[in-house]
C-alpha cells in the first residue's frame, strides 16, 4: 500500500547569550521549539514541543550625568557647553541643574555625588560645592534661590533609579569672595555607581564601578568693588544733590560743599561737634564697609567717635575688629556719625579735620575719604616766631643779651639789704589770634624765685609792648593795661590772624639765690575761653662768689703763759650751695696747742683733720709746732669730708682755737 506523507517542520532555536540593553538584569528568557506535522492521509497537524532552552540577563550597569562639558578631559576653561556657563560675582551663589539617568539594565541603581574643583590661571577654586534634589526647587523655576536652598537638605547620594529614568539634581557653591575680576572657576559633579544589594543585579568581581566626571562648569567673575562717603545725602561728595546746611545733635551748623567736604563753626563753648556721613556701595555686590576716622589740626587731647544714625556706638558686624555699616546691596547708601570732641578753646595745628575713611571689606585696596572740618577760635603764645601762629612750644631761652640769658646771667651783689634794688630781667614774647573773630587775650605770669636769705617769693611778671619789635625792654614802650575791666591786663581787641610782639619783664631780688627761674605764663580769652600756656622760658641767675672767712683772738696784749682764743668763721656768702668746706689755722709760731673745737649752722657731724685728708669726728688732742688744724661738716654721714657734703648760702662753720704764749 503506497501512503502520502506531508512533513511541516518549523523550529524555532534560542539565541541564549543575545541581550538588549532595556532588559533588566535577572530576567529569564524561556524559549521551548515545537515540531508540527501531518500524517500521511491525515488532514490535522500535529505538534510535538521541544524542552525549555532559558537565558538569564546579566547586569551592564550604566549611567550617565549631562550636561557635559562638552571640551577636553579635565578643567578646561571655559567650559564649551553655554548652558554650564554663568557670569557672577565673588560671594554670590552658583547653581546648575544637572541630569543622571540610569543608561544600564539594573533597576533601582543609586549613585554616590562628589566634585572636583578647579580654578584657571590662579583663580581660587569653590570650596563649600553642595547638592540638592529637583525638588528643592518649590517654584518650579529650575534654578535654586537662596530661600530654597536654606529650607533644604543636601544631598550625597541618589538612590532609587530605573532603567532609563532620570533624576535632576542642582549642584551649588559659593564663588569664592577672595576671586578677581575676569577670573575663571568651576565644579564638576562626579557620579559614581555605588553596589546594588539586589539578587543577581551585582557584576561578578572583579569589576570597577562606572563614573561620570565630564560635566564641569564656569563660572566667570565680574568684581565690581567700590566705595564712597561723603557729606550728609552726597556720598560722592560733588555737591549733587545739594544738602544744604544742617544742625548737629550740639547745635552747631554744618555746612556740606562741592569739594568733599562740610564745615562746622564752633562757638566759644563747643566742645563736639557730630557730622552726618553718607556711605554707599558703588561695586556690584553686597559689601560690608569699614569706617574709620583720623583727626588733623586739633587740639590735644581731641577725640572721635563713630556712631549708627540713633547714636549708639558703630559696631563690628564682620568680625575684623573695625566698625563697620553693615552689609549694603550694590546702589545702597548708609548714613554714620561722627563725633568730634575736643576741649574747648584749645588751639588748633592747622584747620582742624576729621578724615573719614570708608573702606570695602570684599576688597581692602578700594577705599574713599571725605573731610569734615571744624573752625575753632584759636591762640598762640609763647616764643617769637619767625611768622604769625608759628610754633609756642619749641623750646627757647631769653633772646640773647638780655639780663637772664645764658650768655647774661643776673649777679647779684654779694651784699644784699632790705634796701638793695631788685634786677629786671625780660623775655621777648608773641601772641596771635588763630581763630575766625576778634577777640581780647588776657595776659598773667608768675615767677617763683629761691631766696638765700628766707622762703621763695613769687614775682608777678609784668608785661609790654614791643613796639619795635627788638625783643628788648626800650623806654617808652607801653604796659599791657587792663581794657576789659576783670583785673587782668590784655592785649586789647586783636583781629583774626593779628600778632602782637611783646616784652615779659621779672624784677628779681637782690637776695636771689643761684637757679634757673622759670616764668609761668597763661594768655587766655575770656570770651572764648580759649588758653595756652607758656612754661619754658626762664631767667638765670649766675653764682656769687665766696667772702674771705673772719678771726678775731681775745687778747690784744699777753704775758708768757697767758692763753689766747681764736675764732674763725667761715661762711657761705654765696648765692649757691658749696661743698667740700673746711676751715682751717695753723698753730702759732710761740705758742703751744691747748684745744680746737668747731661748730656749723649746717646739719651734720664736726670732723676734725691734722693733714686736711684724714677726718675724725674724735677732738685734736695734741699739735706740734707748726701743726694745722682743720674742721668741716660732714653732712651727709659718710665719715668724711667730701663734694656730697652741701653748706648752703648763708650757712657757717666756726671754729675756736686756744693756744698757750710760750
Amino acid at each position: 500500500m503506497n501512503r502520502s506523507l506531508t512533513l511541516t517542520a518549523l523550529i524555532a532555536l534560542a539565541a541564549g547569550s543575545a541581550h538588549a540593553a532595556g532588559t533588566a538584569a535577572g530576567t529569564v528568557i524561556t524559549n521551548t521549539a515545537e515540531i508540527v506535522f501531518t500524517p500521511e492521509g491525515g488532514t490535522t497537524p500535529t505538534k510535538v514541543p521541544s524542552n525549555d532552552v532559558t537565558t538569564t540577563v546579566l547586569p551592564v550597569p550604566s549611567f550617565t550625568i549631562t550636561p557635559n562639558d562638552e571640551g577636553a578631559a579635565g578643567p578646561t576653561f571655559p567650559t564649551q557647553n553655554a548652558t554650564l556657563q554663568r557670569t557672577l560675582v565673588p560671594g554670590s551663589t552658583a547653581v546648575f541643574l544637572y541630569t543622571l539617568t540610569n543608561t544600564g539594565n539594573v533597576p533601582n541603581e543609586s549613585y554616590a555625588l562628589t566634585s572636583l574643583t578647579s580654578g584657571a590661571a590662579g583663580a581660587p577654586a569653590p570650596s563649600d560645592v553642595r547638592y540638592y534634589p529637583k525638588a528643592a526647587d518649590t517654584n518650579t523655576d529650575n534654578t535654586l534661590d537662596a530661600a530654597e536652598i536654606a529650607a533644604a537638605t543636601p544631598i550625597t547620594t541618589i538612590g532609587g533609579v530605573n532603567q532609563d529614568q532620570k533624576k535632576d539634581f542642582f549642584q551649588v557653591y559659593t564663588v569664592p569672595a577672595t576671586a578677581t575680576n575676569g577670573q575663571q572657576l568651576g565644579a564638576d559633579p562626579v557620579g559614581t555607581r555605588l553596589p546594588n544589594s539586589g539578587a543577581g543585579l551585582e557584576p561578578a568581581a572583579p569589576y570597577t564601578q562606572p563614573t561620570d566626571n565630564d560635566n564641569y562648569n564656569t563660572v566667570t567673575v565680574d568684581r565690581k568693588d567700590a566705595t564712597l562717603i561723603g557729606p550728609k545725602d552726597d556720598a560722592d561728595g560733588n555737591g549733587t544733590p545739594t544738602t544744604p546746611p544742617y544742625t548737629s545733635s550740639e547745635g552747631v551748623i554744618i555746612t556740606p560743599s562741592a569739594s568733599d567736604t562740610q564745615t562746622a563753626q564752633a562757638t566759644a563753648t563747643t566742645t563736639a561737634v557730630t557730622f552726618t556721613n553718607t556711605v554707599q556701595n558703588t561695586g556690584n555686590r553686597p559689601d560690608v564697609f569699614d569706617i574709620t576716622a583720623a583727626l588733623t589740626g586739633f587740639p590735644s587731647g581731641a577725640t572721635v567717635t563713630l556712631l549708627k544714625p540713633d547714636a549708639t556706638p558703630l559696631t563690628d558686624t564682620d568680625g575684623d575688629s573695625v566698625p563697620d555699616v553693615g552689609s549694603l546691596a550694590p546702589g545702597q547708601t548708609a548714613n554714620v556719625l561722627v563725633r568730634v570732641t575736643f576741649p574747648a578753646g584749645g588751639l588748633p595745628s592747622g584747620t582742624p579735620t576729621a578724615t573719614v575713611t570708608s573702606t570695602s571689606s570684599n576688597d581692602p585696596t578700594k577705599k574713599d575719604d571725605t573731610r569734615d572740618l571744624v573752625n575753632l577760635p584759636g591762640l598762640s603764645f609763647g616764643n617769637p616766631t619767625p611768622t604769625p601762629g608759628g610754633d609756642p612750644t619749641i623750646p627757647g631761652t631769653p633772646e640773647a643779651g638780655t639780663p637772664g640769658s645764658p650768655t647774661s646771667p643776673i649777679i647779684p651783689p654779694s651784699t644784699c639789704t632790705t634796701a638793695s634794688p631788685t634786677i629786671r630781667s625780660t623775655v621777648a614774647l608773641e601772641i596771635a589770634n588763630l581763630g575766625s573773630a576778634p577777640d581780647t587775650f588776657d595776659v598773667s605770669g608768675t615767677a617763683t624765685i629761691k631766696i638765700t636769705t628766707g622762703p621763695d617769693v613769687i614775682a608777678p611778671v609784668r608785661y609790654f609792648v614791643d613796639t619795635n619789635g627788638n625783643k628788648a625792654l626800650d623806654s617808652g614802650e607801653p604796659a599791657l593795661t587792663d581794657t576789659n575791666g576783670n583785673g587782668t591786663a590784655d592785649t586789647g581787641p586783636l583781629a583774626p590772624g593779628a600778632e602782637l610782639k611783646l616784652i615779659a619783664a621779672v624784677d628779681v631780688p637782690c637776695a636771689a639765690a643761684a637757679q634757673t627761674i622759670t616764668l609761668k605764663q597763661t594768655a587766655k580769652s575770656p570770651t572764648t575761653g580759649v588758653e595756652v600756656k607758656d612754661t619754658n622760658d626762664t631767667i638765670l641767675v649766675g653764682k656769687t662768689d665766696v667772702a674771705k672767712p673772719t678771726k678775731t683772738v681775745d687778747k690784744a696784749t699777753a704775758k708768757p703763759g697767758d692763753t689766747l682764743t681764736y675764732t674763725i668763721i667761715g661762711k657761705n656768702t654765696s648765692n649757691a650751695n658749696v661743698t667740700k668746706a673746711f676751715i682751717k689755722d695753723a698753730l702759732p709760731v710761740n705758742t703751744s696747742f691747748v684745744s680746737f673745737s668747731a661748730t656749723s649752722t649746717a646739719t651734720g657731724t664736726i670732723l676734725y683733720s691734722t693733714n686736711g685728708s684724714d677726718w675724725s669726728a674724735a677732738a685734736i688732742t695734741a699739735l706740734p709746732d707748726g701743726g694745722t688744724v682743720y674742721a668741716g661738716v660732714d653732712t651727709n654721714n659718710n665719715g668724711t669730708i667730701d663734694t656730697g657734703d652741701l653748706l648752703a648760702p648763708g650757712q657757717t662753720i666756726t671754729g675756736t682755737f686756744k693756744v698757750t704764749v710760750k
